[in-house]
């Protein structure tokens, strides 16, 4: 499969951990308060009362945790997480070294090692739930139903919320990270260029493709060359299924009317293949498609040589970063083009993500799980979306917030400030979709509100579409078959993909034969697997929607 998963024996680790069976009963008998009566139970509940303020402990509690979100382990010492403990009296402290940026090796290494962390967030959430299963990470419902009001609340409002965190046995086994907002990405297009030559804003596939030949054959950068790269992306080894979403289309599972497909074993596949098997030979598609990589936007914009694009908000920051350089530059979003059939679609939208869980060798799950409860409040909300009130934010008397110079005018971006002073981290929290637009320019808040007014854009009844993958649950018996089976079809699609595309294969002479390979690997097995699977996301979304 594309995305990576901890190749771990996660319950040989818990093993190592003591937290199977036992670990988990361990988990369960100190629910009530750490380990306590029923009566103490009350009598705890009776001292959280008098606590003053946002105070979690009487006395100041340290737990530990283990997450590394974007390259950046947890670190105690930054200023959101220091006014957090201030406030709680509860301080974290991490167990992943400053300098190891390898967020798998680091999970691996704390399995192995048999010492949970107390408090676990790692990016793939199918190995949190299956560390939950195995009995690594303690179930939350119960601590939820009577410590958690906030977070019990969101749920209630929230059927994607309540459905990202529920796993098929029916346990919560860690706080996802949610979204306010629908969008995530846009399509952009050089507006000057289209100026310059005298065009109009792409609103079909084939309109997109004369308005990108046109960029590659006409010279709209002046510089007597052609040198221009129409269509390019940043997105690395996804970068090829976004171009294929003109299509309809992408190399994996997608859903339709109830029934999973296999795409490239469906027409559109064949459409999108030939389309950009054309649009490279003609120049279109950036011609390091495979390998350009994260640096290709800045490398290919500054340079005056990208013209259309897929990409975040932060793609509108080029108008006034390359002002000076370029004059007369100007990015601009655009609705995403109708495919060969005329149907308008945006696959790329927002889900509840990774968040974090309460380990079974964590001595004190209640007083955790009000911590993370602290996080749904609307002080504890403020501090991990905004960071501090008057440093790096301000509230007008109708509780608008915007964010100050420090944060604006600082060298790094907006989020990049945020993130270095530990708010925006990756823990269980609802991520506010007005710090993010009081970040955007004018241009971005288009984009924004463009596509965010057309729901429709986005496919109902959708799982969550992450990275151009589908993310569905599978149940234990079926996990390491389904595994087994992709990571032969997988690697097969993507190079015969690539050669096509490349000109090094010829794909009308292969297809058949392709088709033919996919099922002698098990190509049917692996869609019964995901249609089993999306029927329970339907059934699961539709009880958590009733509830």
């Amino acid at each position: 499969m594309k995305k990576k998963t901890a190749a771990v024996l996660l319950t040989a680790a818990c093993l190592l951990a003591g937290c199977s069976s036992a670990g988990s009963q361990k988990a369960e008998t100190s629910q009530p308060a750490a380990g306590q009566t029923e009566a103490g139970t009350e009598g705890t509940e009776a001292a959280q009362e008098e606590l003053e303020g946002s105070l979690i402990s009487a006395e100041p509690k340290e737990f530990t945790i283990f997450l590394n979100f974007n390259n950046m382990p947890f670190d105690s010492s930054w200023q959101v997480w220091q006014e957090i403990a201030k406030r709680t009296n509860i301080s974290l402290k991490g167990t992943i070294s400053l300098t190891n940026s390898n967020e798998e090796e680091a999970f691996n290494l704390m399995l192995s090692s048999g010492q949970l962390a107390d408090i676990i967030g790692y990016v793939d959430t199918t190995e949190m739930e299956k560390l939950g299963q195995d009995g690594g990470l303690i179930p939350l419902n119960d601590l939820i139903d009577q410590y958690a009001p906030h977070i019990k609340q969101a749920m209630e409002d929230d059927p994607r919320f309540l459905q990202a965190a529920t796993s098929l046995d029916g346990n919560i086994y860690y706080i996802p990270k949610n979204q306010e907002l629908l969008s995530a990405e846009y399509w952009w297009i050089r507006k000057d260029w289209l100026d310059k030559l005298g065009l109009e804003i792409p609103t079909t596939v084939d309109e997109l493709h004369d308005v990108l030949y046109a960029f590659r054959t006409q010279d709209p950068n002046g510089n007597g060359l052609q040198d221009e790269i129409p269509l390019f992306d940043r997105a690395g080894w996804k970068m090829p299924e976004e171009y294929l979403y003109l299509w309809d289309t992408s190399t994996t599972f997608y859903p339709r009317d109830g029934k999973m497909t296999f795409e490239p074993l469906e027409e559109n596949f064949k459409d999108g293949v030939r389309g950009m098997i054309q649009w490279y030979a003609e120049g279109i598609i950036d011609p390091e498609i495979f390998t350009r990589g994260a640096s290709g936007r800045d490398t290919l914009l500054s340079g005056n040589l990208g013209g259309c694009t897929h990409d975040w908000v932060s793609a509108g920051n080029y108008n006034t970063s390359l002002a000076e350089s370029i004059p007369g530059f100007e990015m601009v979003p655009f609705a995403p083009p109708a495919d060969q059939h005329g149907v308008v679609k945006e696959r790329v939208s927002r889900y509840p993500g990774a968040g974090w869980g309460i380990s079974s060798q964590c001595e004190d799950p209640v007083t955790v799980i009000k911590f993370m409860d602290y996080f749904f409040t609307e002080e504890g909300d403020e501090l991990i979306n905004w960071g501090i009130e008057g440093d790096t934010y301000t509230k007008d008397a109708d509780g608008t917030k915007h964010f100050t110079d420090k944060v604006l005018q600082s060298e790094l971006t907006p989020i990049g400030y945020l993130r270095s002073i530990g708010a925006q981290y990756r823990i269980g929290m609802c991520q506010d979709g007005d710090y993010e637009k009081a970040t955007m320019t004018d241009i971005g808040r288009e984009a924004s509100e463009l596509y965010d007014s057309h729901p429709e854009w986005f496919g109902e009844d959708m799982p969550p579409y992450a990275d151009g993958e589908l993310e569905l649950k599978y149940t234990a018996e079926v996990t390491t078959e389904y595994q087994n089976l992709m990571a032969s079809i997988q690697p097969y699609v993507e190079e015969k993909f690539q050669s096509w595309v490349l000109g090094v294969a010829d794909f009308e002479a292969e297809y058949d034969e392709f088709v033919e390979e996919l099922k002698a690997r098990g190509i049917d097995r692996a869609l019964e697997i995901n249609q089993e699977a999306y029927e329970t996301y339907l059934n699961n979304s539709k009880m958590s929607t009733s509830k």
